[in-house]
């Protein structure tokens, strides 16, 4: 036996965990007898367990009613966690995934006072040169990953992000105020998709949707960006269902919200 495992089999740790797992999984608080009956433990090691649990802040026991809930300590380790994630590595696999089924660039961009920073990009499989590069900033009122971003910030920080534009035509087919922009906007929020038709860069669509984190911020955005010629409307459709996909997962694994957002 190792210092961790006990008499009855298992190590301290692993009884522990299980015995978290019951209170946080629970569809309502559990009394101590549950919670033994659940484990199949020894009372006194389920107690022992408990006690610790509770002086961590992991579990929370209400003296009143005799009932332990989940803790608010899982919250603060979250926190820390979440906060310490790099997105990149997170949608790793799914870019690849992107690149793969399409065969097209994916990018992957965060948004940095109104402009997007290319932080990720797969470049096409097939000849296609773009103005997107790792590290180099784009306007985010004409590119599909900074309007997916600018639709979901608060207030406040749209205000300041609209002000950020210099709204430059850059084809035919820019938006060049902030009213086209807004309207804009509001369509993404209700759809979640951004495109992008030829606004940035003339020949040159991209679909792009966003990825929250654990706070329901928006904090990057994943997109495909493809020549217009050799991409027809179905397959164009087919790119914005992916991206969405692909952004809700990383989402998820980022610790978002499951709320109308996404």
């Amino acid at each position: 036996m190792t210092k961790l495992e006990t008499k009855s089999g298992g190590s301290s740790l692993d009884k522990a965990l299980s015995l978290l797992q019951e209170v946080c999984t629970a569809s309502t608080p559990l009394r101590f007898a549950e919670i033994v009956e659940k484990a199949d433990l020894p009372k006194a090691t389920v107690h022992r367990i408990l006690l610790s649990l509770v002086e961590k802040g992991l579990i929370r026991f209400d003296e009143n009613a005799q009932l332990y809930h989940p803790g608010y300590g899982l919250l603060e380790l979250a926190h820390k966690a979440w906060s310490r994630i790099d997105v990149r590595d997170v949608a790793a696999d799914q870019i690849k995934s992107l690149w793969q089924e399409t065969g097209e660039t994916i990018h992957l961009a965060v948004l940095d006072r109104g402009d997007v920073i290319y932080i990720d990009k797969l470049e096409s499989q097939k000849s296609l040169r773009l103005f997107s590069a790792v590290g180099k900033k784009g306007p985010g009122y004409c590119t599909g990953v900074g309007k997916a971003m600018m639709a979901f910030l608060n207030e406040s920080q749209l205000e300041e992000a609209i002000q950020e534009q210099s709204f430059i035509r850059q084809t035919p087919t820019t938006i060049t105020t902030a009213d086209e922009l807004k309207e804009q906007l509001i369509k993404i929020r209700d759809t979640k998709i951004a495109l992008d038709l030829e606004e940035h860069e003339e020949g040159i669509q991209c679909a792009a949707s966003v990825i929250f984190n654990y706070l329901d911020e928006p904090i990057a955005a994943l997109s495909i960006t493809a020549p217009k010629f050799r991409v027809d409307e179905a397959r164009f459709l087919h790119f914005q269902h992916l991206v969405k996909d692909a952004c809700l997962k990383v989402s998820t694994r980022m610790g978002a919200i499951a709320s109308d957002k996404h």
